[in-house]
């Protein structure tokens, strides 16, 4: 377990009155968008148990600052606009972020191997592997063999000696393995305190949460707890990872494809039946890098946006984060394919950023790219709108939350054409 003492430096959480309304602001032009996120609210399940937040930044102001509900359904408590939510799976382009700016530092090269910074990682036929096929999952380590528990991922050191001893997955499939709970955490992880001498948490926090004033995190300190998000599932939420709990689910897949599935998602469950495990202290305070990253929606979307505005400087131009060099080959076409074993399309970038597509806004989402994790959290760069935008929410729910991302970029979108 990794903590930052830095962390503790950080204000301490403002309380609210509680309510179920939708609070925060709108700038104008923007108004359409709380009746959106009011849709979406309601439709993440009975009163009592929901809460999200949604925020836009718009060339570097806040355009969108919602939140409604329940933080937290055992004790009450509100959800505020300082609420953090763990973004599980989410957190791959939090993650990646970390590793594009040790890139634009000159300390790692995308398409060098791991083993150039970690000698250990090459044994078993893993040398040839890069840190562009890790973010971008396609290293072919999508999952464990030895059995682990929910408290073994808690200990990134530990899961990174693991790694050393494993071989490439003989699975066919495991290339086109595009989403992973685990694995490319614990990689990226490792390689950046090998490179930096800063554990991840203490890096982000150094190096782009702290400068950028953003509340994002990888793990929580004591004074955060009170912040903190508990999530649950609605019905239909768990049933879309059809062999969580063994099994392939359907009866109709063979044993290696059940015996895969076992091995990325069941090993231990990202998921687990007890939500209750991502609201205990331990974990909490723990880092898990690949699913254990923090945000409120305002800090999400306040990163987002300043991507998006590095994104089209021109080039040379002094960035807020990244440079245009960087960026431009990060979100550069890599791989693309339908998971075999969720199903769905993904599409990334050299640098592991989610490549998204134009919708019904090309004005807005051309070029986009961010994340879109587990029931209904999404986060998007919009390059061409100079605008982030980003949605949590604490109930996980079988529908995607980039619908609603939609609906915002076409409001967006107007206020482009308006303004």
């Amino acid at each position: 377990m990794t903590t930052s003492l830095v962390r503790q430096v950080l204000p301490r959480p403002r309380p609210r009155a509680a309510t179920d309304d939708v609070h925060g602001t709108t700038a104008p032009g923007f108004a359409s968008v709380r009746h959106f996120f009011e849709r979406a609210c309601r439709e993440a399940g009975p009163p009592g148990s929901r809460g999200a937040a949604l925020a836009v930044v718009r060339d570097g102001e806040a355009v969108v600052d919602l939140w409604h509900g329940t933080a937290d359904p055992v004790t009450g408590t509100p959800w505020t606009g300082d609420t953090l939510m763990p973004l599980l799976t989410g957190s791959h382009g939090i993650l990646a972020t970390a590793v594009l700016l040790l890139a634009d530092m000159g300390a790692l090269e995308l398409d060098a191997p791991v083993a150039d910074h970690w000698p250990e990682f090459a044994v078993r036929g893993k040398g040839a592997v890069t840190l562009r096929d890790v973010l971008t999952f396609t290293a072919r380590l999508p999952g464990m063999a030895a059995g682990l528990d929910q408290r073994d991922v808690e200990n990134p050191r530990m899961m990174a000696a693991l790694l050393e001893l494993h071989s490439l997955e003989e699975d066919p499939r495991a290339g086109g393995v595009l989403h992973g709970p685990w694995t490319a955490g614990w990689i990226v992880a490792e390689v950046v305190r090998r490179v930096d001498g800063r554990d991840l948490d203490l890096f982000f926090l150094e190096e782009i949460a702290g400068p950028l004033g953003l509340d994002v995190h990888f793990g929580l300190v004591p004074d955060q707890l009170p912040q903190a998000a508990r999530i649950s599932y609605d019905e239909g939420f768990r049933a879309r990872y059809r062999a969580l709990d063994g099994g392939a689910g359907d009866g109709g897949a063979g044993d290696g494809e059940a015996e895969l599935f076992e091995r990325v998602w069941n090993n231990p469950s990202p998921f687990p039946a007890d939500a209750g495990v991502w609201s205990e202290s331990r974990r909490r305070y723990a880092m898990v890098p690949s699913l254990g990253a923090y945000a409120s929606a305002r800090g999400l979307a306040r990163l987002q946006g300043v991507l998006a505005a590095d994104a089209v400087r021109a080039p040379g131009e002094e960035p807020l984060l990244l440079s245009r060099r960087t960026l431009d080959q990060a979100r550069s076409f890599w791989a693309e394919g339908l998971d075999p074993l969720l199903g769905g399309v993904s599409a990334y970038g050299e640098g592991g950023l989610q490549l998204l597509d134009e919708g019904l806004h090309p004005a807005v989402r051309s070029g986009a790219f961010g994340h879109q994790g587990p029931g209904g959290v999404a986060y998007q760069a919009w390059p061409q709108a100079g605008a982030g935008a980003a949605l949590i929410r604490g109930r996980l729910t079988a529908g995607p939350g980039a619908r609603v991302l939609d609906e915002v970029a076409g409001a967006v979108d107007r206020a482009l054409r308006t303004g």
